[in-house]
């Protein structure tokens, strides 16, 4: 598989974003989406840049791998994210309501 691509699955597992939210997000067809990692294609100039604005990273960072995407440098927090993924559709609910009251001041 192309870094391009590794680079993506990679930013839509950090941002918990499905291949079909990107395909909508983008206005790319999730069918297009698929048929490019499948055959291991990059996508053209125009389409590359609506992957890296809707993942809020820079195509040559989805290119190359080269530029850091933005991080949380926090392991604690970084932790959490990824925990946060495992969460059954009520369990976010609770957590989202719980940080929130927490944060309020």
């Amino acid at each position: 598989m192309l870094a391009f691509w590794n680079n993506v699955k990679v930013e839509l597992e950090y941002k918990l974003m499905s291949q079909k939210e990107l395909a909508a997000k983008t206005d790319i067809s999730y069918n297009t989406i698929q048929s490019w990692i499948t055959k291991d294609r990059l996508p053209d100039a125009a389409d590359a840049v609506k992957i890296a604005k809707v993942l809020d990273v820079s195509v040559e960072y989805l290119v190359t791998g080269n530029e850091s995407p933005r991080r949380v440098e926090n392991p604690e927090i970084n932790e959490i994210m990824r925990d946060i993924r495992h969460l059954s559709p009520g369990d976010l609910s609770i957590a989202k309501t719980l940080v929130h009251r927490l944060t309020e001041h």
